[in-house]
C-alpha cells in the first residue's frame, strides 16, 4: 500500500510533479512530491512514512532547467507517439503482484525497452574500491555465472518483443578477471548485439595490451573506463583504495597502440572529494580525442542512514556538474538535452541501416547529453556554433514520423526557399526521379536535403574537418557515420545520474533502459531482468547471495591490495 503525504503543503511552493517513491529505511512506497524550494530555488523530493518521518532530497540547482527538461521532448516531437514498452520475452513477462520496484523480473509495470543488456559476468575483482556496490572481496562469496548461463541470459534480451536490447555491456566486478572475456564477446556479436561494451578498471587492460586486442578482435566496440580523476594521488587513493593514474595513461598508450579508438572515460563524481577533477578529466579527454569518444560521468549514489543536513551537504547533481562543466569550458556548452531527445533519431538511423532499431525512451531526469567540439586551437565549442541541434532533431522526428505513417515525401517542395545551388537543383531533380530506387533510399536523400538546412554555414564543408564529419553523417546517416562522427575531435559529455533510496523515483526506474540480466534463483530456466537502479538499491544482495558458488570464497582485500600494489610497481619502474 502506498502511503500518502502527511506534511503541510506550502501555499507559495510550487509544485512540479508527484511520483511515488520508497522509504530509505522500510522501503516501503510512500507518495513523494517534486517541487521548487521557495528559499533556495532548488527542485526538492519530499515524501512521509507513517513510521519513519519525512524525508528530502535535491533533484537540482537550477529549477528553471529542471522544469525545462520535463517538457522539451515532448514540445520536439522526440517521446510523442512512440512505445517501446516490452511485450515479450523468452522468460515471461511477470505480472505486477506487489508493485514497482518489488515484481522486477521484468513485470508489466515496465514502459520503456531497455537499450542495454548489462550483465555482471563476475562480482570478482582485482581492486578493493571503497565506492564500489558489486565487491567479492567485502561480501566474502563469489556469484559469477557459467558461460551457458551468460548465453542463456544473452537470448533472453534478444528474445525481446517488439524491441530486443541490441547494446551488450559487460560489467563486474571486474569482467577481465574472466579467462574467457574474448569468447563472451564474440558470442554477444554472434546473437546481434550490435555494440559490446566492457566496463572496466584498466588493470588487466593496462597490462597486457594482447588482451585489448584479443577483445578488439572478437567484437569490442566500447572499453568504459573507470577514470575519476587524473594526476591526483590522493583522490585515487580515497575512491580506489590506491593511486591508478598511472595504470589510466598505461590504459590509453596502448589503446593508442593497437588502433583501439572507443574509450569512454566513466568518472564517478563525489562531492567533496574530486568534483573538482572534473575540468582536469575533461581536459585528458580533449588531449586524448584521437582515441577518447566521450565521458559519462556518474554522481555518485548514496547508501545508508544520512540526515538530511549530511545529505545536502554531500548530494552532487547533475545541475552541480553542468554548472563545473561550463565553469571549467568558459560556457562552451549552451545546452545539455535529455537523454530521450534523440528517442525517434535512433530508430531512424538504425531504419536507415536495415539494423536492429532501439529507442532511448528513458525519463527526463535519468541524464543529459550533448557534444563537444574540440576546434583546430584545440579549444572547446559549442556544437551549437556549428549545427542547429534542436532543428535537426525536430527534422529526425518527423521524417520518422513519416515513415511510420508510409509517407511518400515530396523532396523539390522541401528545396523551395533553400538556396544550394545547382547541388539543389540536382539533388532535386534526383530525388524526384527516384521511383526505381527502394523507399528506403528516397527517404536518405529527402532525410538528407532537410538535414543540410540546419548546417550553419555549409560552405566549410569544402574546409572544415568538423563540418566534413557531420556532412557524412547526414549525407549517409547510419550508426557507423554516427560513431565516426565521434571519433573526429568531437566528444561526447553526459552523465547518467543513478538513483539511491533517498531520491528514488518510480516513474524513472519504470523507464529505465539499462537492465541488469541474472539467471532466477527461483526458476533457472529463466532470466530475471532488473532495471538498474533498481537492482543497486533494492535487489542485488539478495540475488547475489541466491546465485552465491557454493564453497568458493573471494580473496581477502588485504591480498588482492597486495597484488595490485605489485603490479603498479611494475608499470611505474
Amino acid at each position: 500500500m502506498t502511503e500518502g503525504i502527511t506534511h503541510n503543503a506550502q501555499k507559495d511552493v510550487e509544485l512540479i510533479r508527484t511520483t511515488t517513491s520508497i522509504c530509505p529505511e522500510c522501503v516501503k512506497h510512500i507518495m513523494a512530491e517534486i517541487y521548487v524550494d521557495p528559499e533556495t530555488n532548488w527542485v526538492m523530493m519530499r515524501k512521509t512514512c507513517e513510521d519513519h518521518g519525512e524525508f528530502k532530497d535535491k533533484l537540482s540547482s537550477n529549477a528553471e532547467d529542471y522544469k525545462w527538461q520535463q517538457k522539451f521532448t515532448t514540445e520536439i516531437g522526440s517521446t510523442v507517439n512512440i512505445s517501446t514498452k516490452p511485450e515479450y520475452t523468452v522468460s515471461g513477462i511477470k505480472k505486477s503482484n506487489k508493485g514497482c520496484p518489488y515484481d522486477c523480473g521484468l513485470c508489466t509495470n515496465h514502459k520503456s525497452a531497455p537499450n542495454i543488456c548489462l550483465i555482471d559476468v563476475t562480482n570478482r575483482c582485482n581492486l578493493t574500491c571503497p565506492i564500489c556496490f558489486a565487491n567479492a572481496s567485502a561480501k566474502g562469496y563469489v556469484v559469477e555465472p557459467t558461460f551457458e548461463e551468460l548465453v542463456q541470459i544473452m537470448k533472453h534480451f534478444r528474445s525481446m518483443k517488439p524491441i530486443p536490447a541490441v547494446l551488450l555491456q559487460l560489467s563486474g566486478g571486474e569482467p577481465t578477471m574472466r579467462g574467457d572475456l574474448p569468447e563472451i564477446i564474440r558470442k554477444g556479436k554472434e546473437l546481434g548485439f550490435t555494440e559490446i561494451m566492457v566496463t572496466t578498471n584498466g588493470v588487466r587492460f593496462g597490462k597486457s595490451p594482447e588482451l585489448i586486442k584479443k577483445c578488439m578482435d572478437a567484437g569490442m566496440n566500447a572499453i568504459y573506463l573507470q577514470f575519476d580523476a587524473t594526476d591526483a594521488p590522493e583522490v585515487w587513493k580515497k575512491m580506489r583504495g590506491v593511486n591508478l593514474w598511472p595504470l589510466k595513461k598505461k590504459v590509453i598508450e596502448n589503446c593508442r597502440k593497437i588502433g583501439f579508438h572507443g574509450i569512454v572515460l566513466v568518472p564517478v563524481i563525489a562531492k567533496g572529494v574530486n568534483d573538482h577533477q572534473i575540468g582536469p578529466i575533461l581536459d585528458y579527454a580533449k588531449e586524448n580525442c584521437d582515441i577518447v569518444s566521450g565521458i559519462i560521468f556518474q554522481p555518485v549514489s548514496l547508501t545508508g542512514r544520512i540526515s538530511f543536513e549530511e545529505l545536502m551537504d554531500i548530494r552532487y547533481t547533475t545541475s552541480d556538474l553542468k554548472e563545473a562543466i561550463n565553469s571549467h569550458t568558459n560556457h562552451a556548452i549552451t545546452q545539455f538535452y535529455p537523454i530521450a531527445m534523440s528517442a525517434k533519431m535512433t530508430k531512424l538511423l538504425a531504419w536507415f541501416d536495415d539494423m536492429p532499431a532501439f529507442s532511448m525512451t528513458s525519463h527526463q531526469d535519468c541524464g543529459f547529453c550533448t557534444i563537444m567540439i574540440v576546434n583546430n586551437n584545440n579549444e572547446w565549442e559549442s556544437i551549437e556554433k556549428y549545427f542547429d541541434v534542436v532543428g535537426i532533431m525536430r527534422w529526425s522526428n518527423k521524417v520518422w514520423d513519416m515513415i511510420q505513417d508510409k509517407k511518400i515525401p515530396k523532396p523539390t517542395e522541401l528545396l523551395k526557399g533553400f538556396d544550394l545551388g545547382n547541388i539543389a537543383s540536382k539533388i532535386g531533380k534526383f530525388v524526384d526521379d527516384i521511383t526505381k530506387i527502394g523507399y528506403r533510399n528516397l527517404i536518405k536523400a529527402y532525410y538528407f536535403a532537410g538535414a543540410a538546412k540546419f548546417i550553419k554555414s555549409p560552405t566549410k564543408i569544402l574546409t572544415s574537418k568538423i563540418y566534413q564529419s557531420f556532412a557524412r553523417l547526414i549525407m549517409a546517416p547510419n550508426f557507423n557515420t554516427a560513431a565516426n562522427f565521434l571519433h573526429t575531435r568531437n566528444l561526447l559529455i553526459s552523465s547518467m545520474h543513478f538513483q539511491d533510496a533517498y531520491n528514488f523515483d518510480l516513474d524513472r526506474v519504470c523507464r529505465c533502459l539499462v537492465h541488469y540480466g541474472v539467471i532466477d534463483p527461483d526458476d533457472s530456466s529463466k532470466v530475471r531482468e532488473v532495471p538498474f537502479c533498481a537492482m543497486n538499491t533494492l535487489h542485488r544482495p539478495i540475488i547475489e547471495r541466491q546465485l552465491a558458488i557454493a564453497g568458493r570464497t573471494a580473496k581477502k582485500p588485504e591480498v588482492i591490495q597486495a597484488e595490485i600494489d605489485e603490479l603498479l610497481k611494475t608499470i611505474e619502474g
